[in-house]
């Protein structure tokens, strides 16, 4: 199976000049890498700096987006594809789906819908969910019926499952497309400031690896970074302006 990481902004320390270094994790066996873009309607401190530095390093990007319950999945889908409308990576564009509610209480998970629908209808590609057994289990399900519905599968599964030899893979899917096996791997090993990282395999090997992201080879795909990305940090700039006028309208 093919190896890559997922990084956010709790990679790189803060107080240092450095950021992840993605020449790294790939010369130590990194393939892929999922990058946070964005968390209900901010945007997440390092998108920029990573989304650039692993391009540049020739590593496959998919970017994901930290689902929140309390604002509409239209909003969320509208904020994260802002970001990602010019340059959508190589893997599909991801929704996390893992966390609770903060009251507890199980609301409908439409906004999850919401989110997809919107996501694929902006970027024309079809996103993928990233979930774990237990908390698809419960927040899955339909809340009027119980059941799992069927419609999910259309999307391919990011299955979150740690310490097992295999990934459980809840209903209705029948097989994963990625697994994040550990949280706990090497950080600095794979460029991070962090003593630990996410790893993650692709259930494929190389050749379908290519294949599902349309491309032959990604070895002489490296490029240098540019000088300076104005445009996509003017975008952030009136994205989190949008999002503080949200806010302020509830």
């Amino acid at each position: 199976m093919i190896l890559g990481i997922d990084v956010s902004v709790w990679q790189d320390d803060n107080s240092t000049p450095q950021k992840m270094d993605f020449k790294k994790a790939k010369q130590n066996g990194a393939k892929f890498v999922f990058i946070k873009v964005s968390e209900r309607m901010a945007v997440d401190p390092d998108y920029l700096d990573n989304w650039s530095n692993a391009k540049a390093a020739g590593l496959p990007r998919g970017g994901y987006h930290f689902l929140r319950w309390d604002i509409s999945g239209l909003y969320q889908a509208q904020a994260f594809c802002e970001l990602l409308k010019n340059d959508p990576g190589e893997l599909p564009p991801v929704a996390d789906f893992e966390a609770p509610p903060k009251d507890g209480k199980y609301p409908s998970n439409a906004l999850l819908w919401q989110f997809l629908e919107e996501v694929e209808n902006i970027l024309g590609k079809k996103p993928m969910i990233y979930t774990s057994p237990g908390f698809w289990n419960s927040y899955g399900k339909d809340k009027n019926t119980g059941q799992f519905d069927a419609k999910w599968a259309i999307f391919d599964l990011w299955v979150a499952h740690y310490g097992v030899s295999a990934p459980t893979v809840p209903k209705p899917w029948y097989s994963w497309k990625f697994w994040q096996f550990t949280s706990s791997g090497d950080g600095l090993a794979y460029g991070a400031e962090s003593k630990s990282i996410d790893l993650n395999y692709f259930n494929g090997d190389e050749a379908a690896f290519a294949a599902y992201i349309g491309s032959e080879s990604t070895e002489d795909e490296a490029v240098e970074p540019p000088a300076e990305n104005a445009e996509l940090e003017a975008r952030v700039g009136a994205l989190e302006k949008w999002a503080r006028d949200i806010n302020f309208k509830g």
